[in-house]
């Protein structure tokens, strides 16, 4: 029997845990996305000020921005998505930061009106001519480039014709010079927005009139948020109710290599600024990776935010799978359990503890145990036997530096996560004192700082109980940190 064979025999169509992005399940929309516990309580935060919403890598912080861009497409909000951070440099000043969000919401802003640009009449001659320096001066040449093939769709027949005439009645009345980024570019935009008349880069007479009106001693921070603020309240006039701009995967940008502190250092640029976070023009819903997020989290004003935790259960996990399978068998299969024989179901919840409350995690725990079950018996049902088998599997091969990351420029034998878990593998329990800690993992000297390392990163935690030597007592956080020192697996690094 081929594996495609065996899972089609479970009633399976298509195989659910192949792919684990949510970016790769788009098509699938709402038929697969399960809704966090505390869903409505992020929901009702993003209605009225800007959020913060931190998950441990796979618990859905992607997928959660995917839902959240859906519902936002609705008439009266310009959604701007930035997933993209190599315009930005690592040592940003707030001025660059302001910059850049003045050029992604100018860019998303006039991808909209390209569907419509008939709306920029409804501006003011002043207005309009504003709105041409941000199109000239902030929306850069790629997506220019991209603004123009989708001009190039929209226009056709009739509104080409009109368009192009439109541009000609305006150029001869307004009398501006076109001097574009890109000329070919620009002069398909400015035809297709006929409304804004041309913008001349040179002695025009709109800086004159800004120099006229701008207080000189103004620095370029405030100028540039003064850019920033301008636009959104531009934008603002037209059908547009509200602007939201949701940031996400900064953590994944390649000039870090994972390592938290530089991308703590780079986050905290945009968590602490308040003019970005707190302001009446935009609403920003910031999605963060908690390991960085949690070591500047003093410095960032979540008593002014909405600041939300993904969080899950075990239940919403099941009820997530649930969904999960349904969309993929054709709703012939509905409920995890289903998977499972008796002796299966016997130790599921082991299965969905060793998560983590992370979603992503248990479509790999699943993914083990088929597997292993096929090679098993593949005339029947998940067993406790591949449950097992598919745990093991999952704890050995996991790759904990998603986790845990180590400095970029570390030394290779400076001490990383797998350094701590071998002292942990030592202990006889997960719960420890530091002097347990000492005793039998032999750490020394070095016993307070291999403790306050692990629990800065998340590896331990203080139980809030003392030993009977009035010792704090710490546990090990991570269940398959626990399965492996319960159970004398070997973690590799």
């Amino acid at each position: 029997m081929e594996f495609e064979e065996y899972y089609k025999s479970l009633g399976l169509d298509t195989y659910p845990f192949s792919v684990y992005t949510a970016e790769s399940e788009t098509e699938k929309g709402d038929s697969i996305y399960k809704k966090p516990q505390n869903y409505s309580v992020i929901d009702e935060g993003i209605k009225n000020s800007s959020i913060i919403i931190s998950g441990e890598r796979g618990t859905g912080k992607t997928a959660l921005s995917l839902d959240i861009s859906r519902r936002k497409k609705a008439a009266g909000t310009l959604l701007v998505k930035i997933e993209e951070f190599s315009k930005l440099e690592e040592s940003y000043t707030p001025e660059r930061l302001y910059e850049f969000l003045t050029e992604s919401i100018a860019g998303e802003f006039f991808r909209t009106m390209g569907f419509n640009p008939g709306e920029l009449w409804k501006y003011d001659k002043d207005e309009r001519t504003d709105l041409s320096m941000y199109l000239n001066r902030f929306v850069k040449s790629s997506t220019k480039a991209q603004l123009t093939e989708q001009i190039k769709i929209i226009q056709n027949g009739l509104l080409k014709r009109t368009a192009i005439g439109l541009y000609n009645t305006s150029r001869v009345i307004l009398n501006y010079g076109l001097k574009a980024v890109t000329k070919v570019a620009s002069d398909t935009l400015t035809k297709h927005f006929s409304a804004l008349p041309e913008f001349d880069s040179g002695d025009s007479e709109y800086f004159k009139r800004l120099e006229a009106e701008v207080d000189e001693s103004f620095t370029d921070e405030e100028r540039s948020f003064f850019y920033l603020s301008k636009l959104c309240s531009l934008i603002r006039k037209s059908k547009i109710s509200e602007i939201v701009v949701i940031i996400d995967k900064l953590d994944e940008d390649p000039r870090f290599k994972n390592d938290s502190e530089a991308i703590a250092k780079y986050l905290e640029g945009i968590a602490s600024n308040n003019k970005v976070m707190v302001n009446d023009l935009f609403k920003i819903v910031l999605f963060v990776w908690s390991t960085p997020f949690n070591s500047i989290r003093a410095n960032v004003r979540t008593q002014k935010l909405i600041f939300q935790p993904l969080s899950w259960t075990q239940k919403t996990l099941k009820e997530a799978t649930g969904k999960r399978l349904s969309a993929f068998s054709n709703k012939k299969v509905n409920d995890i359990e289903e998977l499972f024989s008796p002796d299966g179901v016997e130790v599921l919840n082991d299965l969905v503890a060793m998560s983590n409350e992370n979603p992503r995690d248990l479509w790999h725990l699943i993914d083990k145990s088929i597997k292993s079950q096929f090679e098993i018996d593949n005339s029947s049902k998940i067993s406790s036997q591949a449950v097992n088998n598919g745990i093991r599997d999952f704890v050995q091969q996991f790759n904990y530096y998603e986790y845990y990351p180590r400095k970029a420029k570390a030394r290779a034998d400076s001490m990383d996560v797998y350094s701590y878990i071998k002292h942990l593998m030592k202990l006889d329990s997960d719960r420890f004192t530091k002097n347990k800690l000492n005793e039998m993992a032999k750490t020394g000297g070095s016993t307070n700082n291999y403790v306050v390392a692990m629990e800065n990163m998340g590896l331990i935690k203080k139980t809030g109980d003392k030993s009977s030597q009035g010792g704090v007592i710490y546990m090990i956080k991570d269940p398959k940190v626990q399965y492996a020192q319960a159970n004398g697996v070997e973690i590799g690094g």
